[in-house]
């Protein structure tokens, strides 16, 4: 087990650190499988095995001495390679349906962040959106430009039919 959890601590960049007091099996593996449509991983350990876990996976002992102020009571930790967001998303969701299960911090790319930080990083859009937000808003200025140099050509054809016309006009009947 310790030898897993410590692989677990090496190939995923990302994690969270949650303690928990009279969840049911059964929300335990409600929450698990909530997290099966991802790549995350939720694992309950031992504060012991989860130690010695840190320590065999070799990171660093600061990395240690932080998480230890993490560890108190049931511990869970949350493994994930996907957007971090999201996945605070559903663990902050999760928390708020069970009020027995607290978010005490965690890790996202080697840094540490409070349970407050989860929080908030919860509230922000996904990954996804926030590209689209991104290619939107470079899109625009060149979607503008397109509908005035449109909006031109569009204005010197009606100026050029309006000439046609008045010519037209003007002309003997012969010349039409």
């Amino acid at each position: 087990m310790i030898n897993e959890i410590a692989e677990r601590f090496k190939n995923y960049p990302d994690f969270f650190v949650t303690t928990f007091s009279q969840i049911t099996v059964g929300d335990m593996e409600g929450l698990r499988k909530g997290f099966k449509k991802t790549s995350a991983v939720y694992m309950v350990v031992k504060n012991s095995m989860f130690k010695r876990a840190v320590e065999k996976s070799g990171k660093s002992t600061d990395l240690l001495d932080e998480i230890n102020s993490y560890i108190a009571g049931s511990c869970g930790i949350l493994f994930s390679k996907d957007d971090p967001a999201m996945i605070a998303r559903s663990l902050v969701k999760y928390t708020k349906e069970h009020a027995n299960m607290k978010i005490q911090g965690g890790f996202i790319n080697g840094e540490r962040i409070s349970s407050d930080m989860i929080k908030l990083l919860a509230t922000l859009p996904s990954r996804n959106a926030l590209l689209a937000a991104v290619v939107s808003g470079m899109n625009a200025p060149i979607s503008g430009f397109v509908s005035l140099l449109s909006n031109l050509l569009r204005n010197l054809i009606g100026v050029i039919d309006a000439i046609n016309k008045k010519r037209g006009d003007n002309l003997p009947n012969e010349a039409i």
